[in-house]
């Protein structure tokens, strides 16, 4: 069967998920020969960043083949947005993250979360660690906004509308995390984090805010892990019952995911004006 006649679902999947492999899987193979061959030096840093632009300009549509430039740039969906837009969607998405960052921390006085091995950084210097953080903070943001939010979730969307896409594309990014342990409540977080992000993609038009949002959550989750490797784990409420600190995380979820809320309105007002602006015919006044 030629690729065009398979279900667009599908090649929608397969696309999405390519597109991520790419990157990921190529910061992977830098960062482990960086670290056999000269640990000290962050190297592969600077040829992922480097890799990165191009492959940026690659999918939104310069290099070959030429004929598909236009897919590939409608499939990344990250056109240049308005000041305004940009501004919305920084702060409604902003503080939908940060209400699920809350919202995680009261989750892990719910429920008792594995606790991971903690990773070595003794024999690093610390600028190196920063860099290498922070690069794989990026390659994350960019491979899976690129990948889940564009290329999977903008041709579902226009055959299925956003609902179904978002949540086809945020079931996937969330059983995709099971390569870090099958945990059901991390899973379902991964899911919820995997539609705030295709959301705001969805009415913000671009998946950029998303990668920025995305990156900066990453890049803060990694140096948390850094700085603090050995965290004693927060009694759970079952059995110290509930004080003072959970009630104020519980309040600060319910401003902020109502802040987030509208938010989200200003924003999807500001993208609908905008597309119907530019659905109008534009008169040469010259002719």
């Amino acid at each position: 069967m030629r690729w065009s006649g398979l279900p667009l679902l599908l090649r929608s999947i397969v696309v999405g998920l390519l597109v991520t492999a790419v990157p990921t899987l190529l910061w992977g193979t830098l960062l482990q020969v960086n670290l056999k061959l000269s640990a000290q030096v962050p190297w592969a840093a600077i040829l992922m960043a480097a890799f990165l632009v191009l492959y940026w300009k690659y999918l939104q549509g310069w290099g070959w083949p030429q004929s598909l430039a236009t897919q590939r740039q409608t499939g990344l969906r990250a056109p240049a947005l308005a000041p305004a837009v940009w501004g919305w969607s920084l702060l409604a998405g902003g503080l939908g993250l940060a209400a699920s960052i809350v919202l995680f921390m009261v989750a892990h006085r719910l429920v008792r979360w594995p606790v991971a091995a903690a990773p070595d950084f003794s024999r690093f210097p610390a600028i190196a660690i920063l860099v290498t953080l922070l690069m794989s903070a990026v390659v994350a943001g960019f491979s899976e906004e690129a990948g889940f939010r564009g290329y999977m979730q903008s041709p579902l969307e226009h055959r299925y509308g956003p609902a179904s896409a978002i949540l086809i594309t945020s079931v996937i990014f969330g059983l995709l995390h099971l390569s870090h342990g099958a945990f059901i409540p991390a899973i379902l977080f991964d899911m919820g984090w995997g539609a705030l992000y295709g959301f705001l993609a969805w009415r913000s038009g671009s998946v950029v805010p998303a990668l920025v949002l995305h990156s900066a959550a990453d890049f803060l989750e990694f140096v948390l892990v850094w700085k603090l490797p050995h965290r004693a784990p927060a009694p759970l409420v079952w059995q110290a019952g509930p004080d003072a600190l959970l009630w104020a995380e519980c309040s600060l979820v319910v401003v902020m995911s109502a802040a987030s809320v509208w938010a989200f309105r200003r924003l999807g007002r500001l993208h609908d004006d905008s597309s119907r602006e530019s659905l109008v015919p534009r008169v040469n006044v010259h002719t």
